[in-house]
């Protein structure tokens, strides 16, 4: 199996990046937003994974071993497929699409294209508790997904269930209480809820 390339990239074409290694010119499909890291010309490092189907062998390519974990696991949802995977790496980022899940808020995985409402209801079924230990794993994955890690932390969650118990929507009261918790990890449960509230006044005034 081939798990990454470093070479030169020679073309990008619409989601594929045409990478000679040696000589040898690999294309391999990646999200649209690893894509406008590259530049032609210059030498890049992916990770990938080689899908082989009856028809043909291709190559998905990320710039981060968490991309590629993360789409391993979604290809495993029923009806989810490689190109489904790369548009939700296409969509969202890592963090965001773990949070959103962990959240129950299907309807913000519509916006991915190809994502209806009974898929992206299915995806939040499938993936929530698996994507609960892909953030908490002790792994290199937790290291790469540090920026997650606020979602799992107990101040984090209660206060979103305080905020909710207020009257809040649960959608507002995660992304205010993320915007607290992004400038400052050390809060306290009181604190955080504190900060989130002045934010939501102030956005309100």
């Amino acid at each position: 199996m081939i798990g990454s390339l470093s070479g030169k990239v020679l073309r990008i074409d619409g989601v594929t990046a045409l990478i000679d290694v040696n000589g040898v010119g690999y294309e391999v499909d990646m999200p649209v937003s690893s894509l406008g890291s590259l530049k032609i010309g210059e030498s890049c490092f992916v990770y990938t994974q080689h899908i082989v189907r009856e028809d043909a062998q291709i190559l998905y390519g990320f710039l981060s071993v968490v991309e590629r974990s993360l789409f391993r696991i979604l290809i495993k949802v029923n009806g989810v497929g490689p190109k489904m995977a790369l548009a939700v790496l296409s969509t969202f980022k890592v963090d965001e699409f773990i949070q959103i899940v962990i959240s129950e808020q299907s309807k913000s995985l519509e916006q991915i294209p190809g994502v209806g409402k009974k898929t992206a209801e299915r995806m939040v079924v499938e993936l929530k508790d698996n994507l609960k230990k892909f953030a908490q794993s002790g792994s290199d994955i937790s290291v790469d997904l540090s920026s997650v890690s606020e979602s799992q932390s107990d101040s984090f969650n209660d206060a979103i269930a305080a905020m909710t118990a207020l009257g809040y929507r649960e959608s507002d009261a995660i992304k205010y209480v993320k915007m607290v918790v992004a400038k400052d990890r050390s809060l306290s449960t009181q604190q955080i809820i504190v900060a989130a509230l002045a934010l939501i006044s102030k956005g309100k005034s």
